[in-house]
């Protein structure tokens, strides 16, 4: 069963090119990755199974991001730092 979904990536992406600035582009990341990666909140009381989970969903991301959205590194790298500073977040909670 997949960890993300990848409807809510297109649609992150397409608020994401439609965004007029920087700083409007990085809030559509940072709520984009919190839906992207809802289904770890199940495991918030597992410290082990969430750092499992948020591992293969990291991957996943990182998967659809070169299949799907090569063209635009810039999307690419800005995801996956977001992601991975939410996957943190997470972890510390």
């Amino acid at each position: 069963m997949p960890e993300i979904n990848d409807d809510i990536i297109a649609r992150v992406y397409q608020e994401y090119t439609d965004a007029p600035h920087t700083r409007a582009k990085t809030e559509v990341l940072v709520e984009g990755v919190k839906q992207i990666f809802m289904k770890l909140h199940r495991y918030i009381n597992d410290k082990q199974k969430l750092e499992e989970r948020s591992e293969v969903a990291l991957h996943e991301l990182e998967a659809d991001m070169n299949r799907y959205y090569f063209h635009d590194k810039n999307f690419i790298e800005r995801i996956t730092y977001e992601a991975k500073a939410y996957v943190l977040e997470l972890q510390e909670e």
